[in-house]
């Protein structure tokens, strides 16, 4: 018995380690799944967060609602062309001078409003700068054929110059020059006047005088007429000597009409037109 109680107690001494051993295993067992199960709830929260961060940071910046600090993020952004940043640096000024709130669109919607808006302006400034064409056009138009008007209007023609000599003893003291000239109406409407200024040139095109014309009769449409008119010579004016000197048939004429006054009323000048 005694040896048989000996094995039993051996027996259940072993049992009773056995059992404690088996406890704190099982003890153990469960720290290390309380452990684990704790592990795992917070790697689900950490794998959840940077789920939602990654998602938000992989989100298109074309797709963000518009804040203050957009601006800045787009500085050096690679998402987005220059073009489109230029376009979105347009709204934002637009904006701020037309008191337009961009937060409720995305930056995408704020470029692709900005675009349409820029396109519609350079349509509004193509069509102001063509009506801007077109009136410069129809002013030039109308320069041209009110010049045309006092160019070709009238003709004036040298067909006569003669020099009456100073004579004290018949009271005149300078040489007199006089000249008939012929005015041609070459226009197709009557004339009631002009004045302007007819300069005389040498067979080489310099000019040796200058003097005023004004004509106050009227000339019927295809009509000519003649004009006489004179002037005393200053000797010591060189053109007036040359001008003494030359024979008619070396003198050009020019005339430049300076106002026209037409039988319907109608007047020209060229002082309006200049």
């Amino acid at each position: 018995m005694s040896g048989l109680s000996a094995v039993i107690d051996l027996n259940g001494f072993s049992l009773c380690r056995l059992g404690c051993q088996l406890f704190r295993i099982r003890k153990g067992c469960v720290k290390l799944k309380k452990r684990t199960a704790n592990k795992g709830f917070k790697l689900s929260i950490v794998i959840g967060l940077m789920t939602i961060m990654l998602v938000a940071c992989g989100k298109p910046l074309t797709e963000k609602l518009y804040s203050e600090t957009v601006p800045e993020d787009i500085k050096n952004s690679t998402e987005i062309t220059q073009e489109d940043k230029d376009l979105l640096g347009k709204a934002i000024l637009y904006s701020m001078g037309s008191n337009t709130d961009l937060s409720t669109k995305t930056v995408g919607q704020i470029i692709t409003d900005e675009k349409q808006r820029q396109l519609k302006l350079e349509e509004e400034e193509k069509k102001r700068q063509e009506e801007i064409k077109r009136k410069q056009e129809e002013a030039e138009a109308k320069k041209q054929s009110q010049l045309k008007l006092l160019d070709e209007s009238v003709q004036v023609g040298l067909i006569k110059k003669s020099v009456t000599l100073k004579d004290t003893n018949k009271w005149i003291f300078s040489d007199v020059i006089h000249m008939t000239l012929d005015l041609k109406n070459i226009s197709d409407k009557d004339i009631k006047g002009f004045q302007g200024v007819i300069t005389f040139k040498d067979m080489f095109d310099n000019e040796i005088k200058s003097l005023n014309v004004k004509y106050d009769e009227p000339i019927k449409s295809g009509a000519s007429t003649s004009y006489e008119g004179s002037f005393e010579l200053n000797q010591f004016m060189d053109k007036d000597t040359e001008l003494r000197e030359t024979p008619l048939e070396k003198i050009k004429v020019e005339f430049e009409m300076d106002q026209i006054i037409f039988g319907d009323g109608n007047i020209v000048k060229r002082s309006d037109i200049e």
